[in-house]
């Protein structure tokens, strides 16, 4: 199963890569406490506070290429079912900005319907606002 969300971006290819590829981006959009491996193979850790309960989720960089593709691994997560999957960012050049295909890759289906999954659904309905707020206004809504 995968979250696909399919988006026009008013930004360069280079905005929105840096934006899903570095550390600078992905405070800006994800998450404020995070360290981002910003070479394929390197590992990134996210912190985020919930209700001043920490939550971290590590990740290892599988792909980069620059203003084009960006595929992250979900290596550390205390839900269960990111496990294994994949954050792909695909970018294409288009008249205004660019086409971006933002996907959460590779849930097993055993997940379908349980919270696990349907929060991380809601979790990057408001993720992928806050990337495209990022990217055209340059402020996103971190948690």
């Amino acid at each position: 199963m995968d979250i696909t969300h399919n988006l026009m971006i008013n930004a360069s290819p280079a905005t929105v890569y840096n934006a899903v590829a570095t550390k600078k981006g992905i405070n800006g959009w994800w998450s404020k406490d995070c360290q981002v491996g910003e070479a394929e193979g390197e590992k990134s850790l996210l912190k985020f506070d919930k209700a001043g309960t920490i939550v971290e989720m590590g990740f290892r960089t599988l792909k980069l290429v620059p203003n084009e593709n960006v595929i992250w691994e979900c290596i550390e997560n205390g839900n269960p079912a990111w496990l294994g999957t994949q954050i792909v960012t695909e970018i294409t050049p288009a008249a205004e900005g660019c086409r971006v295909v933002f996907s959460h890759k590779g849930f097993d289906e055993k997940w379908k319907g349980h919270d696990a999954f349907e929060m991380t659904k809601g979790g990057w309905e408001h993720f992928v606002k806050s990337l495209i707020s990022f990217c055209e206004k340059g402020a996103g809504e971190p948690w």
